[in-house]
């Protein structure tokens, strides 16, 4: 007796796909970054009184060796992103304020985009722009391959990396533009 081929459709498994990838390429799919959910792989910012952040901000520290302060929002954009940005690393390490981490748990991080919504201003020679409460400053360039208006299209969002928060761009993953929390 001779066995009758199964007449179920095959498991997404077992299918091939209606258009081969190219020999040699390997097969890419978009996922969101993940993240691990557990309270300690997150980097937690030290405790930092408000007076000890204002005397940090005010001994202007933070601006040795980093993008010099420009008086108009154009004079911000990098020439070469690459060789003109600084981390907070090699900026010398953050010691402004820091926002709560419960806070900032709740409303800022990868999770949580929005769009600044118009041109930043220029204060104290830095862009600044209002999110949830916070002033923050920029003080990287914006880099010149981005769209001279990425500030009214662009998904951003902030996050804090071990030494110092960042500004990034979904459009541009693996940018960070250096921020500073406003006083």
């Amino acid at each position: 007796m001779m066995e009758r081929p199964s007449e179920r459709p095959p498991s997404p498994r077992q299918a091939r796909p209606e258009f081969p990838e190219p020999a040699g390429r390997p097969r890419t799919v978009d996922r969101p970054p993940t993240r691990d959910p557990r309270p300690s792989a997150r980097a937690v910012p030290p405790a930092r009184n408000l007076d000890a952040a204002r005397a940090w901000q005010t001994r202007q520290t933070w601006r040795q060796g980093a993008w010099p302060a420009h008086a108009t929002w154009q004079e911000h954009r990098a020439h070469r992103w690459e060789s003109e940005h600084r981390t907070w690393t090699q900026r010398g390490g953050y010691g402004g304020y820091r926002i709560p981490e419960t806070q900032f748990a709740r409303t800022f991080g990868d999770r949580h985009t929005f769009r600044i919504g118009s041109r930043p201003m220029i204060y104290g020679g830095y862009p600044r722009f209002r999110c949830r409460g916070y002033w923050f400053l920029i003080v990287d360039p914006w880099p010149e391959f981005w769209v001279d208006d990425w500030y009214l299209w662009d998904d951003v969002y902030i996050d804090y990396d071990f030494d110092g928060y960042y500004l990034l761009d979904r459009r541009h993953p693996g940018v960070r533009l250096a921020l500073m929390v406003s006083l």
